[in-house]
């Protein structure tokens, strides 16, 4: 509860400086690109729209951290990289008044290109499709965000380096092991599955959805001992030998409040999320069970013409390593939030995210409790960092964005070095600093 009331008082504290300007909704431009999420057709009844998006980037990044020299070499720390993406989609209106449609997203593999074709070829990363009314709420259906990620979104104050801040590509500037974890349940572990997703109709202000997810498959087909898709539908095994961290049966509820007070905008959100978890029949005496999810996730984005302030966290049996796996029994629970504040002025703008991290991190896959892992067991990863940006918005649908990003990581007995429990001296490596900046070009159509 306390650390609760730290983080709302965070929030809260950021929203107070602004309280002197002009009131206008928020810039909630990071979902509404990606992920497919109907606003509403306004075509004529028994007509179609097909429409193709398109998101390529190009990117300088240089970055300096403790894991980049060794006894032999160091890295240049220097990258030039580029992707691209693709988003089909179609929506349309019955007849009836019906309306339907889908979205998809085509990603390159690996990034950039390659001499040889496995490093061009291109993978479909969430697809989804809806069907509705603005009277009666939208079901959602597909590989794609679940409920509560939907209604947070503009809550984690990314959108203003035109490249996600702590979601985006800074944070992985630097060696692997420096990289921090981005705390929102809306990455890859989350949108890659399938699900069904209601979205209800607004009422004074207020909405809701829920989402279910019968298996953290990526795929139409697993089966025992495997982790793999199939290109046909097939039986899903409910236990897996050897593969026990996985969630199962994902339940979430959410809510979100959106409103004006005079000169103030308001978008808010709380949610619950739950899932049970897939249970390995080899675990010997010695194993230490993962636990199913359960966890508390609120947040707030408050807006003052052209100022926006805001903030999400979350906590309970969740682990912020890996986007939101499972954790063993004896790990610690979570709480992990992300504050930032964003400045619009014509074309340009600007900001600045806070996050705070503190999760079993690594541990969780520590499957023992010998002695050599005790210490480390009990202990937690620590991360914390803050992204400082801007991106200006040089000709319709061209974008330079800039960032600066400074992030630290602590877990007693990890060698972030090594990627591996610390033999011997519990602290070598459990610490890493990381500083990055990027600079780049963004091109939507």
């Amino acid at each position: 509860m306390r650390k609760i009331m730290l983080a709302a008082t965070a929030i809260a504290g950021f929203s107070a400086l602004a309280a002197t300007a002009q009131a206008a909704e928020p810039v909630l431009t990071t979902d509404s690109f990606n992920s497919g999420i109907a606003t509403g057709a306004t075509l004529a009844p028994g007509t179609i729209t097909v429409r193709l998006r398109a998101l390529m980037t190009n990117e300088l990044s240089y970055a300096t951290d403790t894991l980049t020299r060794t006894t032999t070499a160091k890295n240049s720390g220097i990258l030039l990289g580029s992707y691209l993406r693709l988003y089909p989609k179609f929506d349309a209106v019955a007849a009836n008044g019906l309306e339907y449609g889908a979205t998809m997203e085509l990603r390159q593999n690996s990034g950039g290109l390659a001499n040889t074709g496995s490093g061009s070829t291109a993978f479909w990363r969430r697809y989804n499709g809806y069907v509705g009314t603005p009277t009666v709420g939208r079901f959602f259906f597909g590989a794609e965000n679940n409920g509560l990620a939907r209604l947070a979104a503009g809550t984690t104050m990314e959108d203003f380096d035109a490249n996600g801040g702590f979601n985006g590509d800074v944070p992985t500037a630097g060696n692997a092991g420096t990289t921090l974890n981005f705390m929102s349940m809306r990455g890859a572990t989350f949108y890659t599955t399938n699900k069904l997703v209601y979205i209800s109709p607004a009422f004074a202000g207020f909405s809701g959805a829920v989402s279910w997810e019968p298996s953290q498959s990526t795929g139409d087909t697993q089966a025992a001992n495997t982790y793999a898709a199939s290109n046909a539908p097939g039986t899903q095994t409910s236990s897996f030998f050897g593969a026990q961290q996985l969630r199962r049966n994902t339940l979430d509820v959410s809510a979100q409040y959106k409103g004006s007070f005079g000169p103030v905008a308001i978008t808010s959100f709380v949610g619950y999320l739950q899932s049970g978890h897939v249970i390995d029949s080899s675990a010997v005496a010695i194993t230490r069970q993962y636990k199913d999810l359960k966890v508390l996730a609120a947040g707030a984005r408050v807006t003052f013409g052209p100022f926006a302030v805001g903030g999400t966290f979350n906590t309970g049996d969740i682990n912020a390593n890996g986007g939101g796996s499972l954790i063993r029994q004896g790990n610690k629970k979570a709480f992990n939030f992300i504050t930032g504040a964003q400045y619009i002025v014509g074309p340009v703008i600007m900001g600045v995210q806070y996050i705070n991290n503190d999760s079993a991190g690594n541990n969780s896959g520590i499957a023992t409790t010998t002695a050599t892992n005790n210490q480390f067991i009990r202990s937690n990863l620590h991360e914390t960092g803050v992204v400082v940006g801007g991106a200006y918005d040089w000709a319709p649908g061209a974008t330079l964005f800039s960032s600066f990003l400074y992030g630290q990581r602590h877990q007693g007995g990890w060698n972030f070095g090594t990627g591996a429990a610390a033999t011997g001296n519990l602290k070598i490596g459990n610490s890493t600093q990381v500083r990055a900046i990027q600079i780049g070009n963004t091109f939507k159509w």
